[in-house]
């Protein structure tokens, strides 16, 4: 049984004790100090011969060290991101050195208001120094130079781990070469501190919270455990809930129902057994005091007033990053989360961000280790090396590519490729040009190829502009073969020269001689090679010609610099060497730029 229970696991982990002593004791940020700390953490794989495989794990607010494997063969759970570490899973325990701690003023190990203070021997209860997430990283650190690590391959955290690993990148700039954060954003939206201000009330006002000083009587079981069931709805989906939670009157109670805590208005729903169970079990496990620090130290923490500006906090940073955001997530809403992309792009960094479908809310990033598997296994494994091969897939994104790279995108320039594919050209022109760039794409597998080429892309539909981009951000965007399929054609354009200098757009011609050739004779829409769509499911949605294109540049007063025709049959090129070549071009590439 425990084999079948434990399968795919990484096996049986002993929780380890760091007792940390500083010749001043330990400094937080708002000048406080304890004499010293007791941290616990976890490890998994082996430290390599130069320390540079390390991946640092930062753990949400109620979790603990406990990230991957077991402790016993009849534990039924495994760590809490068991799915995403171990041998063969996304952050590889075969090549990778893992580390997860808990969190400074938690109580699970590491030093918090229920330890003893040596000072006194009593426990810190309400004496305990109010925490920040710096200071949470700050005791992180001071674990991995007790632990002899000097680099991190990577830190990754979700929720508010996701702080705390934006937090490494900024105070440590020198030492991370990679950085994940998922389901998290600057600061806490308005709404999620709404719920946490409710929480925080029925804590504090339970008649046993004693100002904090409770260990030696009752502890405040009831608000804590009322502060647990806010929580959980807010780490849920409305539609997750819904499916969960049917109210029909023979649905039967949640299995793991309890009578705690129950009034006699309760209607016996599943939703009322669930959150019931949750609170118990949680007052079980956590101490009210921890769970008001960390919240405190989460509610407190906003990236843009502390630095003046996102981009401030991040210009620093030198690492490459991953984002990942969820659908449905309204504690950390997409468009949050999407804040930190928009930054990180304005402050020059290598970012890819990508948005996963979940119906599990805020909890996806837990649930669905193995989905977000995917993207964290593809960009922990890619990297910036000029030794990487670009597949040229079609004989004209070939010459598109050649092009564009020999004679139209200037050295060290930086470039916004547009529906990027599987970043094939980015990958070519940092190769030969040495550009830096991003690219956007909305279909997820491309994504994923392109985190294999270490190419950064944002996920983004084209037809949603490009407000988030800040004006001459590139000096060239490249828009290949989409800018018939568009819905706003005029506003993409002027919105790709205002984040560009100069714009790359590359089309078919529908003007070319087959192609009215074959609605003339056939009296069809035309199907071929290059436009090998029927006319009910073609992606093409605005059908123009290269005089069309070049009217519409006249009207919106712009420059066309230079014109290639690009062709593969014999026709086509004879017609436009004679001059016609709006029946002539078959393929166009222009380059744009404003007068």
């Amino acid at each position: 049984m425990s084999e079948f229970l434990h399968k795919d696991s990484i096996g049986p982990v002993v929780p380890k004790d760091a007792h940390l002593t500083f010749e001043n004791g330990f400094l937080f940020e708002n000048g406080e100090t304890l004499p010293e700390l007791n941290i616990r953490y976890e490890t998994y794989g082996s430290l390599n011969a130069d320390a540079s495989n390390v991946v640092w794990i930062c753990s949400p607010l109620t979790a603990d060290a406990h990230v991957a494997g077991y402790y016993t063969e009849q534990d039924k759970h495994m760590g809490w991101w068991d799915s995403l570490i171990g041998k063969g899973k996304a952050v590889d325990t075969d090549r990778f050195f893992v580390v997860c701690s808990n969190i400074l003023g938690g109580c699970k190990g590491t030093t918090g208001p229920a330890s003893i203070d040596p000072r006194t021997g009593k426990p810190y209860g309400s004496k305990f120094p109010k925490i920040t997430i710096g200071d949470m990283v700050h005791a992180q650190k001071a674990l991995a130079d007790y632990l002899g690590i000097k680099r991190f391959y990577a830190v990754i955290g979700g929720s508010m781990g996701g702080f705390q690993a934006m937090k490494w990148a900024i105070y440590y700039p020198e030492l991370i070469d990679h950085l994940v954060v998922i389901a998290s954003s600057p600061r806490f939206s308005s709404q999620a501190l709404g719920f946490e201000i409710v929480a925080r009330d029925v804590i504090t006002q339970d008649p046993n919270f004693n100002g904090g000083d409770y260990y030696d009587k009752a502890i405040p079981a009831i608000g804590l455990a009322n502060a647990r069931k806010l929580a959980h709805i807010t780490y849920l989906s409305a539609e997750g809930m819904e499916k969960k939670f049917k109210r029909a009157a023979d649905q039967e109670r949640h299995s793991h129902a309890t009578d705690a805590y129950k009034t006699p208005f309760d209607m016996d729903l599943p939703l009322e057994s669930y959150l019931r169970y949750q609170g118990a079990k949680f007052v079980e496990r956590f101490d009210a005091n921890s769970y008001l620090l960390i919240a405190h130290a989460t509610d407190t923490f906003d990236l843009e007033t502390e630095y003046g500006s996102l981009e401030n906090a991040f210009k620093n940073i030198k690492c490459d990053v991953l984002n990942i955001n969820l659908s449905s997530d309204w504690l950390f809403p997409p468009h949050e989360s999407r804040k930190l992309t928009d930054a990180f792009l304005a402050a020059g960094k290598h970012v890819t961000s990508l948005e996963y479908d979940t119906a599990f809310g805020h909890d996806g990033f837990l649930i669905e280790g193995g989905k977000l598997g995917h993207s964290v296994a593809r960009f922990l494994n890619s990297s910036f090396d000029d030794n990487l091969k670009p597949q040229v897939q079609t004989a004209f994104d070939g010459a598109r590519a050649k092009t564009i790279v020999e004679q139209v995108i200037p050295v060290n320039s930086k470039v916004l490729d547009l529906g990027c594919g599987n970043g094939e050209l980015l990958e070519t022109l940092r190769k030969h040009k040495q550009v830096s760039g991003v690219g956007i794409e909305k279909d997820e597998q491309c994504i994923l190829s392109c985190l294999e080429k270490g190419v950064p892309v944002l996920q983004k539909d084209l037809n949603a502009g490009l407000a988030d981009i800040q004006s001459d951000s590139f000096d060239v965007a490249i828009l290949n073969r989409t800018f018939q399929e568009v819905i706003d054609q005029v506003g993409l354009l002027r919105e790709i020269l205002r984040v560009a200098k100069k714009a790359v757009i590359t089309f078919p011609n529908f003007g070319n001689w087959a192609v009215r050739m074959a609605l003339c004779v056939h009296g069809r829409m035309p199907k071929s090679k290059e436009l090998p769509y029927e006319w009910y499911n073609t992606p093409n949605i605005h059908l123009f010609t290269l005089r069309d294109f070049t009217r519409l540049c006249e009207a919106e007063n712009l420059e066309i610099e230079k014109l290639a025709i690009q062709n593969k049959d014999n026709v086509s090129k004879l017609l436009t060497n004679f001059g016609f070549k709006n029946l002539g071009a078959e393929q166009v590439v222009a380059v744009v730029s404003r007068k």
